[in-house]
């Protein structure tokens, strides 16, 4: 199958493309020139040009997008509501649009967060900040191409991610340059939950569903990645240290919850047929081994 992928050259769709490509035919919609390249796979750049885009899907017969591209931002400033909105909203929108032109492509698999379900019992929709604002926008918007052109379009909401080699400031890494440098790590009381789910556990899934989708199988509007296991922060930090035999030096309470703080993450509808397989302490293993490495 023909399939081409948004936001590839980043964490998660590295990953992913070095394990899809096994098994389909893959095409980079890249932001830059070369994007395609350093992947060593075909594709084109998203210039604005739908017409060019819808084109370029037919032409190659592209049957099915996965949607990773965004623009994260944990909490904004005035002047970047713009870019959210266009990275967000606007792209995705004009990527759905030259796919409703083409006539070739069949399903949308779009990437999502827990964070638009903040607080949520069920399934409501509630963001906890504008980035989760803006995913949920892009949804919206979806909805009339699934409506008029008959697009399958299915969102997976992720929680939070780790892995080797991980550009991202993300919880590990933030642990690791600490324990390294040997400097005190201010942190909240860090009595939150989290949810974090191993790369290869995030591959599976979008592995699972994109067999889902290109089966014509039904599937529900959407679906979440998740560990099964919330875990503190506090905790996490002593597992860390635990495993890697380094020593954490951090100020429990030395800066405090931040605004609309996600305490206890969302449970929505985990992905039929798919389950993690990397526990936590492999998975802190493997960061480890790895980052070493690297």
């Amino acid at each position: 199958m023909n399939i081409i992928v948004t936001g590839a050259t980043g964490f998660i769709g590295t990953h992913l493309v070095n394990s899809l490509r096994e098994k389909h035919n893959l095409f980079i919609l890249g932001q830059f020139p070369g994007d395609a390249e350093k992947l060593g796979l075909p594709g084109t750049v998203a210039d604005g040009n739908i017409h060019r885009l819808s084109a370029y899907l037919r032409d190659y017969e592209i049957s099915g997008i996965i949607h990773l591209a965004s623009l994260y931002l944990s909490v904004h400033k005035p002047e970047e509501v713009k870019d959210l909105v266009a990275s967000n909203v606007g792209f995705g929108t004009e990527v759905l649009e030259a796919a409703s032109l083409s006539g070739s492509v069949k399903w949308f698999l779009n990437t999502g967060s827990i964070w638009q379900n903040y607080r949520s019992k069920g399934m409501e929709y509630n963001p906890v900040n504008l980035y989760a604002a803006t995913k949920q926008a892009f949804i919206d918007m979806a909805r009339y191409y699934v409506d008029a052109f008959g697009i399958r379009f299915c969102t997976l909401k992720l929680c939070d991610t780790y892995g080797p080699c991980d550009p991202r400031p993300k919880i590990f890494k933030l642990f690791k340059d600490y324990s390294e440098s040997g400097e005190i790590l201010k942190m909240s009381p860090g009595e939150q939950l989290l949810d974090v789910l191993f790369i290869t556990d995030i591959v599976s899934g979008f592995s699972r569903l994109v067999d889902m989708l290109s089966s014509g199988k039904p599937v529900d509007e959407q679906y979440v990645l998740s560990s099964g296991q919330q875990r503190t922060l506090r905790s996490l930090a002593e597992d860390f240290a635990r495993i890697s035999g380094r020593e954490l030096q951090i100020e429990w309470g030395g800066r405090p919850y931040r605004d609309r703080e996600v305490m206890v993450p969302w449970k929505g509808p985990v992905l039929p047929g798919w389950e993690p397989k990397v526990d936590l302490e492999t998975g802190i293993r493997l960061f480890l081994n790895d980052t070493a490495r690297g």
